[in-house]
Order: structure tokens, then C-alpha cells, then sequence
């Protein structure tokens, strides 16, 4: 199965960028007790995040070493979630970029911009050639200043982009009486920080507060760490907000339709894991650490003020929820259905040649598929047998380009 779209993978430019920042901060330490000062830094983030839950701006963001440490080691993965996020909202959820004028983006929570800048890349390679505003807003001035220093030395990967960033509280955009409007909103890594303290109906209230910032066929991407709790926070707020009717989910299911893993209480969350060449600083910084770096995980939702594409309701059209299962007499997955139903789709190896195999095991969780209707044959038990992957289209399989 060929790829429904090519994504460029991290930059090569900016990994060496960052590695500098960090060679030119403590020039006179040798690279080994550099690399151990930034692995003590990751573990303690690690820990802030997962059992802390402390996003303080004095402990967070603030610190040279803490952004020197986050931007070697996990920008690039808060960078490739949001890259794949984009992707489908481009090729695959309708989104368009305006058809003259400048595209204007607001990264909220921007951090030192890997969503922004990840946004920009992708977008200048798939071919946009709108002028450019980038507008990033975060408490943290430090991260700020490490972000403008960034785009400016890496400005031939989004040339005729214009860079506005703003230092603000974002848990105060009330106070933004005439919110300007942006074809695109991001909040990469950022939602579950913002909102940690706050009750649902005020978690309800600030997000709708972001839709008055959305032009009305723009898009609100959000992407979050793949960890239970804070997907199902996200999932239970965009199916929240929906019913609003200010905003209409597009992603990451059908038709408007909420994570239905989610409204009936499953043990399982919805989120993506996408393959992730890791890079040469990330892997050197990783050989004592031992965690895991060659997968990128993520929660998704994407909110529009506009309608999302109508599909037809069925079990032919699905999101892979489920790694591939190759088991002595069958390969499966699941999938979620554009009727709302959960299916497991199943082939029997003895049917299958080995290059068949390999076409299935290259699916990924989050790739979305179609089955043609004369190939559906169903039990009561929701199991799809299928004979072959060519029963199968891919409607969005993203993959990396393998250069930079």
C-alpha cells in the first residue's frame, strides 16, 4: 500500500541548531558531562510532567538548561505529532489555506515553537506558497527569545514567514476584546498544562473563548501527550465542546462524531503511534536513559467552526485503533468504524504471500482506511474477514520521506 502523503521528517538544520545552543552554553564542559547534565534535566522534566504535574513558570520554561535539554531531546517529537496532525487536516479533513493573502497561524502555548515552526515546514513542503504569519504566545520570554533566534537561523526552511511572538497568560483571553483571526490555531503539548486547575465548564469556556479566534473555515489542531487520563480529558472536552455547536469535530473520527471509546467508558483511549526515525543527538542522549524513541505517540482532536467532509455510515470506512496482530493463523486489527461500531478486520495467512504480510504490517495506528463495499462480510461478533490487502485503499497513510 503506497502512502496517501509524504511528510518531511525533522530537519537536520534544526537538530544541529539546537545541539549548538547547547555546545555554545557550556563551552567549557566536555560532551560526555554535557550529555549527562541534559539526561538528569530530561528524567526531572519526565517526572514534573508524569508525577508533579508542576508547570510553575519558575520551574518551567525558565531555565537554559530546561529548554536546552527539552530542544535536544523531545522537541522533535512534539514537532512530528503536530506534523502528522496538520497532515490530516490538510489532505484528509477539507482544510484549506486562504486562496490569496497571507495564512495566518496562532500557536498558543508555543513554547520554543515546535509546533509553529513543524507547521511552517510542513506546509511550505506540500506546496503553499501564501505569505506567512506565524503568531506564538506563551508566558515563558525565555522560551520565547530561544523560538525568534530559531526562526531566524532556520528561515530558509519557511521563507516569507513573519514571526510575531507575544508573552501573555493564555488563561487570560477574555480579555481579548477583538480576537484577530487565524486560518489555523495550535495547541501542541500544551492543552492539559493550561488547564490542569481548571473545573470542565471552565475548561468549556476557554476553549470556546479560542473559537472566536478561528476564521470559519479554519482549523483548531490539538495534539497532546498519549497518556490515559489526559486523552480522555481531551477527548471528553472536544465531545463537550461540540455539542456546543460553535465548533464541529473533524478529527480524529467521522461525521462529527466523538471518540466513542470514550462515551462508553473503555479501558482504551484514542491516540496515535506513528513510526519516528529517532535522531543522532536524541539516540546519544538516549543510551543510558533507555526510553523509548523510535515511536511518536499523541492524542488528536481537530475542531473547525465548519461542518467536517460527510461520509457514508458503514463499517467500510475506519480508523486503525489497534497495532497489527500477526498470530500463528491470522493477522487483525482494529478499527473504528464510521458508524460509530469497533470492528476487528481479519485476514487468514494461509490466504496471504509474504509480500501481502509486509503491506499489513506497515499499517500504523491512526491510518485510515476504506474496504471496498463487495468485500464486507460480517458476523455478529463485528469481525470483517477479508481476503487481501487490495481489498484495502488507503484514505490517509502518512509516512516521513527518508531525506531531509
Amino acid at each position: 500500500m503506497n502512502p496517501s502523503v509524504l511528510l518531511p521528517a525533522f530537519p537536520k538544520q534544526v537538530e544541529n541548531w539546537w545541539w549548538e545552543q547547547a555546545r555554545q552554553k557550556w563551552s567549557e564542559m566536555g560532551e560526555e558531562k554535557m550529555l549527562n547534565l541534559m539526561r538528569r534535566e530530561i528524567v526531572e522534566q519526565s517526572d514534573r510532567f508524569n508525577k508533579d504535574r508542576s508547570f510553575d513558570p519558575s520551574a518551567y520554561g525558565s531555565r537554559d538548561l530546561s529548554i536546552l535539554a527539552y530542544g535536544n531531546f523531545y522537541f522533535s517529537r512534539t514537532w512530528m505529532a503536530m506534523t502528522f496532525a496538520v497532515g490530516e487536516a490538510f489532505t484528509r479533513c477539507n482544510w484549506q489555506p486562504p486562496t490569496q493573502g497571507p495564512l495566518r497561524i496562532l500557536d498558543l502555548g508555543c513554547g520554543t515553537g515546535a509546533s509553529g515552526f513543524s507547521t511552517l515546514y510542513l506546509l511550505r513542503n506540500l506546496g503553499v506558497k501564501n505569505p506567512i504569519e506565524l503568531h506564538t504566545w506563551d508566558y515563558s520570554g525565555k522560551s520565547l527569545s530561544y523560538l525568534q533566534e530559531l526562526g531566524r537561523a532556520c528561515s530558509d526552511l519557511w521563507p516569507n514567514v513573519k514571526i510575531v511572538a507575544r508573552r501573555m497568560d493564555l488563561r487570560e483571553l477574555e480579555k481579548e476584546r477583538r480576537p484577530k483571526k487565524f486560518d489555523l490555531i495550535l495547541l501542541g503539548y500544551s492543552l492539559n498544562e493550561l488547564i490542569e486547575e481548571m473545573e470542565m465548564q471552565t475548561r468549556m469556556n476557554w476553549i470556546e473563548k479560542i473559537s472566536q479566534f478561528s476564521k470559519h473555515r479554519g482549523a483548531i489542531i490539538l495534539t497532546e501527550p498519549a497518556e490515559s487520563e489526559i486523552c480522555k480529558t481531551l477527548h471528553d472536552l472536544s465531545a463537550q465542546v461540540s455539542k456546543s455547536k460553535q465548533l464541529k469535530l473533524l478529527a480524529p473520527y467521522f461525521n462529527g462524531m466523538p471518540c466513542p471509546m470514550h462515551a462508553r467508558g473503555a479501558k482504551f483511549f484514542s491516540h496515535e503511534v506513528r513510526k519516528y526515525p529517532p535522531l543522532r543527538t536524541v539516540e546519544r542522549i538516549n543510551r543510558p536513559l533507555n526510553l523509548e524513541i523510535r515511536e511518536v505517540k499523541f492524542g488528536l482532536s481537530i475542531l473547525s467552526p465548519t461542518a467536517p467532509p460527510q461520509e457514508k455510515v458503514s463499517a467500510n470506512l475506519f480508523r486503525v485503533i489497534s497495532p497489527v496482530r500477526k498470530r500463528k493463523g491470522a493477522i487483525s486489527l482494529l478499527g473504528m468504524a464510521s458508524n460509530g461500531i469497533e470492528y476487528l478486520y481479519e485476514f487468514q495467512r494461509r490466504n496471504l504471500s509474504k509480500e501481502e504480510i509486509d503491506l499489513l504490517m506497515y499499517l500504523e495506528r491512526g491510518d485510515i482506511l476504506r474496504v471496498s463495499e463487495k468485500f464486507i462480510e460480517s458476523n455478529s461478533e463485528n469481525r470483517i474477514r477479508l481476503k487481501s490487502p487490495s481489498e484495502l485503499v488507503g484514505v490517509f497513510v502518512p509516512r516521513l520521506e527518508n531525506k531531509n
